[in-house]
């Protein structure tokens, strides 16, 4: 419950920072010109408990990300066991997000991080990308994440996989 208090304290303090922006006819993070992206990936969950988790499996997963608002979906599967997922939460673009969202199996908190060098070099140099016209390798990207289960701590998980930028 921690967790979710910090990302609820999180989403408040982005959103009252963003409001002197917003007042300019600027847009805060919904402004276009900011790089928004979808990442859709996939790889392999493991269950951060010794014995009494659920072992190892895979993860299915879209995120959408805009400055400092996510949203995103998972589906897991260890086994016989079924995970699927909505998340909503603030962060620094994709670089670092912290989520918390519900699922089949109850409240979940997760930090998340998608790794796009070309993604990141252009959110720091401030260059404009058309994201229409990027190759494959300006797409690839690295994703690692990590669930706290609520609930059920022994799905608590940690997911590393690859998935593809747009």
């Amino acid at each position: 419950m921690r967790l979710q208090g910090l990302a609820l304290a999180a989403f408040l303090l982005a959103s009252l920072l963003l409001r002197p922006a917003m007042a300019d006819e600027n847009l805060g993070p919904l402004d276009p010109k900011l790089i928004p992206g979808v990442v859709l990936s996939a790889g392999r969950a493991d269950s951060t408990h010794n014995g009494d988790g659920v072992g190892s499996g895979f993860f299915l997963d879209a995120n959408y990300t805009r400055t400092f608002l996510n949203v995103g979906t998972d589906y897991q599967q260890y086994g016989d066991v079924r995970v699927l997922n909505g998340f909503a939460g603030v962060g620094f673009s994709r670089i670092i997000q912290l989520q918390t969202g519900y699922g089949n199996d109850g409240v979940v908190a997760r930090l998340r991080s998608d790794f796009n060098l070309y993604a990141i070099m252009s959110f720091f140099n401030g260059r404009q990308t058309n994201r229409y016209n990027r190759t494959l390798g300006e797409r690839f990207t690295f994703t690692i994440s990590t669930d706290k289960y609520a609930s059920q701590p022994r799905l608590d998980n940690l997911h590393l996989g690859f998935g593809l930028l747009f």
